[in-house]
């Protein structure tokens, strides 16, 4: 690590990274290698949004800093090919950004990016930086995408939790990793085969978070519904905010509530709950 110094690259001899967990979501129809300009245009469609929790900022905010500043401040990493290109382990917005101003001719260098070089990194290597990065760090994935990953770690890479835990450098939580395997299983088990062929939503992944806190499942179980009835009320949009996930347990547990929340929706169930004479 001491060796590590920074270089300046040749642009066209970067590739961007398809393992990349924020484009996870727009490469999953996809079959084989995407190009290039896919992954630089699903790059720019799921970067972070300005109302998602923990992002540091936007795609288009990003960009505009880096066009005003001319440059980076901080370093892309990148992993060398045998072939004489670079896959980039950390960075791959940075280096479309640098692509599109490229061809828009907008003032500076963008022939050449800042990079530290890894040569001698392992997988393991390339998970920890991720994770440093982008589960705790700065500039975080959206939070289908952050599961995404956890989920290919624990069940693809067979990694523990506590191992996935050592790699964040022990800035994450034990359950909230747990949690966020369990939602991304969930999802994929029971909402996703309800949209076929149509674009899943994934800001409703929060639902299939807020589904894994204590007594949700039960609830929804003892009152005789399924994980299945629990995916088509997040598709169809009667858990609304999807934070009320949370009162499922008090909705399901008060009949004229629960009626409500079947015939409408769960706001018009927690109004009910909210009355004085509600048990």
């Amino acid at each position: 690590m001491s060796n590590l110094s920074i270089q300046y690259l040749s642009v066209p001899k970067i590739i961007l990274d398809q393992r990349n967990p924020r484009v996870a979501p727009a490469l999953e129809s996809i079959e084989g290698d995407p190009p290039q300009n896919f992954i630089e245009l699903a790059l720019g469609q799921f970067a972070p949004d300005d109302d998602d929790k923990g992002a540091s900022t936007t795609f288009s905010s990003l960009k505009a800093s880096i066009r005003a500043y001319k440059g980076l401040i901080n370093p892309i990493v990148v992993t060398p090919r045998d072939d004489g290109t670079y896959v980039v382990i950390e960075g791959n917005t940075r280096v479309s950004i640098f692509r599109q101003l490229a061809v828009e001719k907008a003032p500076g260098a963008w022939e050449t990016i800042p990079a530290i070089v890894r040569p001698d990194i392992k997988e393991d290597g390339e998970h920890a930086i991720r994770l440093q990065a982008h589960l705790v760090g700065p500039r975080q994935w959206r939070p289908y995408a952050k599961a995404k990953y956890l989920h290919a770690l624990y069940t693809e890479q067979k990694l523990s939790i506590n191992e996935i835990l050592d790699y964040c450098g022990g800035n994450a939580r034990k359950r909230e990793i747990e949690e966020y395997i369990e939602a991304y299983t969930d999802m994929q088990n029971h909402y996703i085969p309800l949209v076929g062929q149509n674009q899943p939503d994934y800001s409703r992944f929060s639902a299939f978070v807020e589904l894994q806190k204590p007594k949700v499942k039960q609830s929804i179980v003892k009152a005789g519904f399924s994980m299945e009835d629990f995916a088509k009320w997040v598709h169809d949009s009667k858990i609304s905010p999807l934070n009320t996930v949370r009162q499922i347990p008090r909705i399901l547990g008060n009949q004229e509530a629960k009626k409500k929340f079947l015939s409408h929706d769960a706001r018009e169930a927690m109004k009910i709950l909210e009355q004085p004479n509600a048990n």
